[in-house]
């Protein structure tokens, strides 16, 4: 469990980003400014997802039954 501590934090860092990304997303007038917004959101995104699944990974190391997928 002491493994997965950092990860589960890694995960709410990434978590957090992407949300405090997604709220500013409407300051932007110009289409290139949105453009560039919008890729460093769907990085943010991404980078949430793999920490998802490093998280689910290690549930799944250590023997917990609910991070199997159905």
């Amino acid at each position: 469990m002491l493994t997965m501590l950092p990860a589960v934090h890694y995960f709410i860092e990434a978590h957090d980003r992407y949300l405090a990304l997604d709220e500013a997303r409407s300051d932007f007038s110009t289409p290139r400014e949105r453009e560039l917004y919008h890729i460093e959101i769907m990085k943010a995104y991404l980078e949430v997802q793999q920490r998802a699944r490093v998280v689910a990974g290690l549930q799944y190391a250590e023997g917990m039954d609910f991070a199997d997928c159905h």
